[in-house]
């Protein structure tokens, strides 16, 4: 990734801060209103809020396949 990629999407992250799993949860799964890029930052935001129930304490990678199972993204 280039820096400015890196930063835009740092500043998706930033921007999405504060909001509650279900304003994140209705990002991540509007295809057409939203980036590819905003959803993932609400996705990370999901994943890194689930609790360990949901992600069973699994590397990234796996915590997002299940968060994006348990929501139905």
């Amino acid at each position: 990734m280039t820096r400015e990629r890196i930063l835009r999407f740092a500043m998706m992250l930033y921007q999405l801060y504060g909001l509650s799993n279900n304003e994140l949860e209705r990002i991540a799964k509007a295809k057409r209103r939203y980036s590819t890029h905003y959803r993932a930052a609400a996705l990370r935001h999901l994943v890194i809020d689930a609790p360990l129930a949901v992600t069973g304490g699994q590397p990234f990678a796996e915590r997002r396949r299940r968060v994006r199972k348990h929501y139905g993204i």
